[in-house]
């Protein structure tokens, strides 16, 4: 796309977090030290709404906390390595129901998204 091309159609986060494709979970990410607006997409949402019976203990907040927590730690060490926009998407790893999962975290102008890579 060139700067110059007319823009057809805009999708917003605030419209996407509206239509429930994203996930707005900026509060607790500040607590877990990701201090930009984050939001995570209902496919990531919904697999850590999904609790097996056998998961005992684990609830919606503390796995959330988990990727978050994750995805924290994998951009302060690209950061200490002089993180730059062109580095992004990038991928880190998080234990859920002991399965590993591949997730994503992008930057943008509006914050983070973290996602499977197929939803990117």
């Amino acid at each position: 796309m060139n700067d110059n091309d007319p823009i057809i159609s805009r999708y917003t986060r605030a419209q996407a977090i509206e239509d429930g494709v994203l996930v707005d979970v900026s509060q607790q990410a500040k607590e877990t030290g990701l201090l930009l607006p984050t939001v995570i997409t209902d496919h990531l949402h919904n697999a850590l709404e999904d609790i097996p019976k056998e998961s005992h203990g684990q609830d919606y907040r503390g796995r959330l906390h988990d990727v978050l927590w994750m995805a924290y730690l994998k951009l302060r060490a690209l950061k200490s390595k002089g993180l730059k926009e062109s580095d992004f998407p990038v991928e880190f790893e998080v234990i859920i129901d002991r399965h590993r999962h591949s997730l994503w975290i992008d930057a943008d102008g509006d914050g983070f998204t973290i996602m499977y890579p197929e939803d990117y």
